[in-house]
């Protein structure tokens, strides 16, 4: 199987995981993955829960925080 990811940020593929929710409301989560030193590294549920009223809503918050989580990632590197 294949995917395609929503987005790609500093060298991470972001996919994105939407799930209708009751109420007309959609919940999204995010995962990451990147070639490093090792091969393939994947991080999942990296980014959310971003609950919104909309599905693009959803994944645009799960985009921005799926950002910002990488940048903090990049900033002090385990």
């Amino acid at each position: 199987m294949s995917r395609t990811p929503a987005g790609v940020y500093e060298g991470f593929e972001i996919f994105v995981v939407l799930v209708p929710l009751d109420h007309s409301r959609w919940s999204a989560t995010s995962e990451v993955e990147r070639e490093g030193a090792d091969g393939r590294e994947m991080f999942q549920q990296f980014g959310g829960p971003c609950e919104a009223a909309s599905h693009d809503a959803a994944k645009e918050a799960v985009l921005a925080d799926t950002r910002r989580k990488i940048d903090d990632l990049l900033a002090e590197p385990s």
